[in-house]
Order: structure tokens, then C-alpha cells, then sequence
């Protein structure tokens, strides 16, 4: 995966769990991209997600020659196409998935992993984590508790344990493949 200081980012997310942690990790100067690359200095979500209503809104454009470096940040492994002629304007998409859940970060902020992997055929990462935290699933899946939730845990950490706990698979990626290295 390519990515540098002068590259145009589109960075697409699923939801609002994902878009979040991004948002974190960009305030935090955590990711190999900027907020002031994005395409309209933003992440994008809603109709975005479809292949087409992003070619009609951005890549009709003109950007001088230069690519579009797309990463499309989702919980399952559905393929993002850009059709041609427009598919040779970008780079990518590079399919960044997070399943099974955001809130496995969470589990492995907790320390939980071991205990999860017990109930997983029984149970969801979110209402795993919802139990212990004694809240509901929809309130750790708010943007406000990931904040807040992540003002006290490692992100940075979690997504990379993650990395070395999950399968990986070819032309997949993690979220901490996103991580600028450390110097």
C-alpha cells in the first residue's frame, strides 16, 4: 500500500465506529496520511459507500494527472470497484476491513481476548464488550464513548495486537496497516 505527503485520500468509511477511530488517529498524527489531504478535508461516509455516486462526484474531476489514493474502511470483505475510464485515476481502493467488529479494539484495550475467545460463538464483540462495561451496545458503539473510551486506552496498541491476532488475507487490510511508523 502506497501513500505519500502530496497524495489526494479518499478515505471512505462504513460508519460512524469507523469514522471516529480515523478521526482520532488523524487529531493524533497516528495515520500515513493528513486530515489537509483528504478530498474535501474530510472522511467520507453515506453515498459514498457506493462505487458509483463517488466516480459521479469526484472523479469526473480534474486533478492534473494525480491519483486518487482511496481506502474504503469496512467490516466486511465486499470488493470496491471503480469502473473504467475512472479507475485509472485512483490508487486502490485499498480494502481496509475491521471485522469482525470495531469493538474487538476494545477487547484488546481490555485485555479481554483470551476471556472473549471462550464466548465468541455465542456472542458479538459489541454486546461482549457492552456486558463487561455494563452498558449498552449502542452507547459503546457512540462516537462520544470511543472518544472518551480511547482518552484512556491505547489505540494505537489495540490495532496493531489486533493485526497479530487476526487472520490476514491478500489485498486485505487492518487498520494498523494505516499507522505511520514510529520514529
Amino acid at each position: 500500500m502506497h501513500c505519500s505527503e502530496n497524495d489526494i485520500i479518499a478515505c471512505i468509511c462504513e460508519g460512524s465506529s469507523e469514522r471516529t477511530l480515523i478521526q482520532l488517529l488523524l487529531e493524533e498524527n497516528q495515520l500515513i496520511f493528513s486530515s489537509e489531504q483528504l478530498l474535501q478535508g474530510q472522511t467520507l461516509t453515506g453515498t459514498y459507500r457506493k462505487p458509483s455516486k463517488f466516480t459521479d462526484q469526484f472523479l469526473t474531476m480534474d486533478y492534473g494527472g494525480q491519483k486518487v489514493v482511496m481506502f474504503i474502511i469496512q467490516d466486511n470483505k465486499t470488493p470496491y470497484s471503480i469502473k473504467a475510464p475512472y479507475s485509472d485515476k485512483v490508487l486502490g481502493p485499498h480494502l481496509v476491513v475491521t471485522a469482525p467488529e470495531v469493538e474487538m479494539l476494545m477487547i484488546h484495550s481490555l485485555n479481554l481476548y483470551n476471556q472473549y475467545q471462550k464466548v465468541k460463538s455465542n456472542k458479538k464483540p459489541s454486546i461482549f464488550v457492552a456486558e463487561h462495561l455494563k452498558k449498552t451496545s449502542a452507547k459503546i458503539k457512540s462516537a462520544s464513548f470511543i472518544k472518551d473510551f480511547y482518552q484512556n486506552h491505547d489505540l494505537r496498541q489495540s490495532l496493531i495486537i489486533h493485526k497479530q491476532k487476526a487472520k490476514s488475507e491478500k489485498n486485505i487490510y487492518f487498520l494498523a496497516d494505516l499507522l505511520k511508523p514510529l520514529v
